[in-house]
């Protein structure tokens, strides 16, 4: 399910580029080769630059590939260590609960007020924060899982190499 996961938003980001290339290109060309640009390509540029970085970060949750400073964490012990990384990403998936009920909140308000130039709700460029707070929250958890495997593992193994146990 991870790798599908992270696969479908993965794509739904690149569509999303294809898609900000594409309009991009449209507002260079009508703007200062036809000297008549559309009013359309600034708007839809920017919800979809905002949907690139929702979906990319996403994504980075399961890779791990937030930033982080893991020079102090890295000196402790391994239990240490996991006790740190466990209590950070409790503190994430708050602000991830947060963002999913704030979000819909926000989505929800913003249903009948439309965008500037292209009439449509507002909705959906605030839509993209609780589905994608969503879709991390579920990869925190995911990687929470992994991490408790990790820990379960290393436990195992090192009572294997200490005592001779085997399960």
């Amino acid at each position: 399910m991870k790798r599908w996961l992270a696969r479908g938003e993965e794509n739904l980001a690149a569509l999303c580029m294809a898609g900000l290339l594409a309009t991009l290109a449209a507002q260079v060309i009508t703007r200062y080769l036809l000297n008549d640009p559309f009013a359309w390509t600034e708007e839809v540029s920017r919800y979809l630059y905002v949907y690139i970085v929702f979906l990319g970060s996403s994504v980075a949750v399961s890779d791990r590939s937030h930033v982080a400073i893991g020079f102090i964490i890295g000196a402790l012990p391994r239990p240490v260590q996991w006790a740190v990384s466990f209590a950070i990403n409790l503190l994430i998936l708050f602000v991830l609960a947060n963002l999913v009920w704030w979000g819909w909140v926000a989505t929800v308000r913003q249903w009948t007020v439309p965008l500037m130039v292209l009439d449509i709700p507002y909705a959906w460029v605030y839509g993209i924060v609780p589905v994608t707070a969503a879709l991390m929250t579920i990869r925190t958890l995911i990687v929470m899982h992994e991490d408790w495997q990790d820990r379960s593992e290393e436990h195992t193994s090192e009572l294997q190499s200490r005592f001779g146990i085997s399960y």
